[in-house]
């Protein structure tokens, strides 16, 4: 807990300065695009440290994106914006893109939802946004290692962990484990 205290003016550093950027680019460069929720407004949600970045959920009236900044113990080589990196997470290994804003350096980014129309307030989207960063911040279980029972064939595929877009329509509603989808799938 002391570090979690020790560590809150960074985050909260972090967070407000990835607040004003997006805000400036809300009032600049996405001013009068039409892809814009007006429910919506730039927060930065449930920013925690995870080995050396601040990750959280960025909400924006355009996108939700799960956002890394690096801290300064951050060794992540810098690379051109849109390269592709795998993070682990506690629940998993997810996919990320390299990017930069001049006011802001370089950070990871990787899509949750875009665009934000299906959210009809600033609360909505806090809620998956906290949701979402509560399951991925779930240790992943641990896989069995007793002998397969017959059906464990059957159950291994039940088990099998959902692709981004089904675990996050399963949120609003969308597709449900067992279900056969395959346009969700990556």
């Amino acid at each position: 807990m002391l570090d979690a205290l020790i560590d809150a003016p960074d985050r909260d550093r972090a967070a407000q300065k990835l607040e004003a950027v997006f805000r400036d680019i809300a009032a600049t460069r996405m001013a009068g695009v039409s892809l814009l929720n007006p429910a919506l407004q730039v927060e930065a949600v449930g920013f925690r440290l995870w080995r050396d970045d601040w990750v959280g959920v960025l909400i924006t009236p355009w996108f939700m994106n799960l956002i890394c900044l690096p801290t300064p113990a951050s060794a992540r080589e810098a690379l051109a914006s849109g390269t592709r990196l795998d993070v682990a997470l506690p629940a998993g290994e997810y996919e990320f893109l390299h990017a930069h804003e001049d006011a802001l350096g370089v950070y990871l980014t990787s899509s949750l939802f875009s665009p934000m129309f299906a959210f009809p307030d600033q609360a909505s989207a806090r809620e998956v946004a906290l949701a979402v960063l509560l399951e991925l911040f779930k240790p992943a279980e641990p896989t069995p290692t007793a002998s397969p029972s017959p059906v464990a064939g059957i159950a291994a595929k039940l088990e099998q962990p959902l692709s981004r877009r089904g675990f996050l329509g399963g949120l609003l509603g969308g597709t449900r484990r067992g279900e056969a989808d395959s346009s969700l799938e990556r």
